[in-house]
């Protein structure tokens, strides 16, 4: 036995490459026809109230009720051009919104270059100064 080119008398062994286990492409998924865009806005617990109480009366929860609020306000011809205080302290409500009134929201605010959150806050703020009959006023600034 020739052990003077090995060490502990083994021949060399050469490592083979280890195969990858590579799976088949995933199946792109068909997106649902249905399928509804979130938005999230924060407002007041005041204004959350108040959303709340209009939601109670038409026999809905909050999130449908916003978003119904949202889709009748966009078919009215209004143009969104107040500005209010975006509360940072509030809480979120979700708007649950169809693509097509999605996309009437994305292109209203490439128009006025804003972002979208900022579009559907105005539509809710004014539905909310509408409905309490107190015009809001507010130097701090907004979105």
């Amino acid at each position: 036995m020739d052990n003077s080119n090995t060490i502990f008398g083994r021949k060399d062994v050469v490592a083979q490459p280890r195969k990858v286990n590579s799976s088949p492409p995933k199946k792109i998924r068909k997106e649902r026809c249905d399928r509804k865009v979130d938005t999230k806005i924060k407002l007041s617990a005041e204004d959350k109230l108040l959303l709340k109480r209009e939601a109670r009366k038409h026999n809905l929860k909050l999130t449908p009720f916003v978003a119904m609020l949202v889709k009748h306000e966009l078919a009215k011809t209004h143009q969104y051009t107040k500005k209010y205080f975006y509360d940072d302290s509030g809480s979120f409500v979700h708007v649950k919104l169809e693509k097509v009134f999605f996309e009437m929201i994305e292109s209203m605010s490439d128009k006025m270059d804003v972002t979208y959150r900022e579009i559907v806050h105005r539509i809710v703020k004014t539905y909310i100064e509408r409905i309490s009959g107190i015009t809001i006023h507010d130097n701090r600034g907004g979105i």
